[in-house]
């Protein structure tokens, strides 16, 4: 598989052993952070995942602050697994492509994500998403237990 994003909700079940696809994720992440160049993410993927893990209404219990810092900054500082930053004019093409595409709501998170993989040469999102990158066409989803294959 080509280098791929790992999408929020990757880190997250990783996170949580509860989580129904936590082995899975788990190993994701572990491979992201044992081989240079196989996975990416973005600043905004770290973000999402301090709102995510710090609110009782998606997860429970809520991550710790310490270990939210820890776990963000394993993540970030990592020289292996590759961080994705949005080009300058990313913004203004993320909005003429989403009303060209007629997003709305929160999918504009998602096709600003989507451009920004696209301006660093990524097409693939690894995210139990699915449905909401497919309305992007130059991206392809696929689920956390595809890529493990």
């Amino acid at each position: 598989m080509p280098r791929a994003l790992l999408d929020t909700n990757v880190v997250v079940y990783a996170m949580y052993q509860g989580a129904p696809l936590h082995q899975a994720a788990a190993a994701l992440v572990d491979a992201a952070l044992k081989h240079r160049g196989r996975y990416c993410i973005a600043p905004q993927n770290l973000i999402e995942f301090a709102a995510v893990v710090t609110r009782r209404r998606f997860v429970e219990p809520p991550l710790p602050a310490a270990e939210l810092g820890r776990v963000s900054a394993l993540l970030y500082t990592s020289r292996k697994l590759m961080k994705i930053y949005p080009r300058r004019g990313a913004v203004a093409r993320a909005i003429d492509e989403g009303v060209a595409l007629g997003v709305t709501g929160p999918a504009w998170y998602d096709l600003f994500l989507a451009v920004t993989m696209r301006d660093a040469g990524v097409s693939v999102v690894v995210t139990e998403n699915v449905e909401d990158f497919r309305k992007f066409p130059f991206v392809t989803a696929r689920r956390i237990t595809e890529a493990l294959t």
